[in-house]
């Protein structure tokens, strides 16, 4: 599995990617369901966060997109435009000598910090694990984007619901085929 904490929680930071780059964003009730693991930031979101949400979304989407499409290079270009456009500011938290670590997006920061960190992590993980562990589910139906933590590096679905379904709609054709 590796190590997933990182530098600043990367695999954490970048499953917020994951779900940015699958989000719904069509109103502002659809920033709280994203949001719903950091209540601090849901009490300060806009209407203008929403519209940056929805973009970042689309263009993290893209990211991932390129990656299952075989165009590495321009899914790190995309990235890279990314990063340049929400940059993180990071500061050191603590409150003793042995606690000293970097935060990325801290509480009370706005929901654009949130977006410069899921980016940042997703960023970091792609170097630490590879770009080959992004990708977009299989499933016909679904195209939702995923983070690959298997141990072979052959993950195809976003879930196992996912797997199971085409697995199940692929076993009845095939005895379709054969028993007509």
């Amino acid at each position: 599995m590796g190590n997933r904490s990182g530098l600043t929680g990367s695999y954490s930071l970048a499953l917020r990617a994951t779900a940015l780059a699958n989000a719904r964003l069509e109103d502002p009730a659809d920033v709280w369901v994203l949001l719903a693991d950091q209540p601090w930031l849901r009490d300060i979101a806009t209407e203008a966060d929403l519209h940056t949400l929805r973009v970042a979304g689309h263009r993290l989407r893209e990211v991932f997109q390129t990656v299952t499409a075989g165009h590495e290079r321009e899914a790190v270009d995309r990235l890279n435009g990314l990063l340049t456009r929400y940059r993180v500011r990071p500061t050191i938290s603590g409150t003793y000598a042995g606690d000293w670590h970097i935060h990325v997006a801290a509480p009370g920061t706005p929901p654009v910090e949130y977006l410069a960190a899921a980016v940042w992590g997703l960023a970091v993980w792609l170097c630490q694990r590879g770009i080959d562990r992004l990708g977009v589910c299989a499933e016909p139906r679904c195209h939702n984007a995923f983070l690959d933590d298997s141990s072979n590096r052959c993950r195809r679905f976003c879930s196992d619901r996912c797997a199971t379904r085409n697995h199940v709609r692929a076993h009845r054709a095939r005895r379709r085929a054969t028993h007509p």
